[in-house]
């Protein structure tokens, strides 16, 4: 039998234990302790189309605050973006059959490409259709493209971003506003011109078809530009819109005149929401230059996304 002085020594030293055995434990909060942080680098690599943020696409396609503007002249072209998406394409595609044809039977593989608006065949825009329409954009791009007779497309939207080609050359992204995609054909212009316009004498198709191939490379070659001014975006519409200008053109060959220059000046007069300019075309008899000039005047408003024509072709000479 244990005595009990014994369980009385037990029982002190169970209720108070050595103090060297006691763990300290550290209050975090008044610690001067902070967890490791990690750096991480984004990886660079190719935007694809669809990699496009849905909800920045939307904004600019709106016409939110601080979207840039563009209407742009081009070729149409594609790029594949990565060699792994032109070697899927090479190994899906059946032998016989081309990129368009292959397309047309699978329209929904037209987002896997870079459609590409090119000028002087050197890419300048990607074009990154968007929205509940981006099928409607699709299929004018594939429309657009087999025509040999189209000489140029107009595109207009808002700029969105930028995206790497394959060759490694990154170009602005445009979101397109499909209501105001385009192409300019001469021959079926010029068709169109003679069934409302009555020739003059000595001016033959040919003649005519000649005048406007002239005053549209004038514009193509000449003065080309990415149509992001307002100056710019007047100007394309303007050439684009050749079915406006061509009645004039008629007239300005019927009296043996030829375009000699082309400028852009800010409207004076224009309303407080709208931002217009004045395209001037002036022509010019090249064999008697002591001939009076003709200048014929087109009022833009570049104020939206989708330039409109303000007022009559006003005409004087100099």
């Amino acid at each position: 039998m244990i005595p009990a002085s014994e369980v009385n020594k037990i029982e002190q030293q169970l209720a108070s234990p050595p103090t060297d055995s006691v763990m300290q434990v550290q209050n975090w909060e008044e610690s001067n302790y902070s967890p490791p942080t990690i750096s991480v680098q984004a990886a660079s690599g190719n935007l694809l189309p669809s990699s496009v943020p849905a909800s920045d696409c939307a904004t600019y396609a709106e016409g939110g605050t601080g979207s840039q503007l563009v209407y742009a002249l081009g070729e149409l072209g594609y790029d594949f973006g990565t060699e792994a998406r032109r070697d899927l394409f090479t190994q899906t595609i059946p032998s016989d059959t081309s990129l368009l044809d292959y397309l047309n039977n699978h329209p929904w593989e037209a987002k896997s490409l870079i459609w590409t608006l090119n000028l002087d065949a050197k890419p300048i825009y990607a074009i990154v259709p968007s929205g509940p329409y981006a099928s409607v954009v699709y299929d004018r791009i594939r429309s657009y493209i087999p025509d040999t007779n189209v000489a140029r497309v107009s595109v207009p939207g808002y700029l969105a971003g930028s995206i790497k080609l394959m060759s490694g050359q990154t170009v602005p992204v445009i979101i397109p506003a499909v209501r105001g995609m385009y192409s300019c054909s001469v021959s079926a212009l010029v068709r169109t011109v003679m069934k409302i316009t009555t020739l003059a004498a000595g001016v033959t198709a040919e003649v005519l078809s000649n005048r406007i191939k002239e005053y549209l490379s004038r514009i193509y070659y000449d003065y080309h530009n990415l149509g992001i001014t307002p100056q710019e975006r007047a100007l394309n519409f303007c050439a684009i819109n050749a079915f406006q200008t061509s009645a004039e053109i008629t007239g300005a060959t019927g009296e043996r005149r030829v375009l000699q220059d082309i400028s852009v000046e800010k409207s004076p007069i224009s309303s407080p929401d709208s931002d217009s300019y004045d395209v001037k075309l002036s022509f010019c008899d090249p064999e008697n230059h002591q001939r009076s000039q003709k200048i014929y005047l087109f009022t833009i408003d570049v104020s939206d996304v989708i330039p409109v024509t303000i007022g009559q072709v006003r005409s004087w000479t100099v």
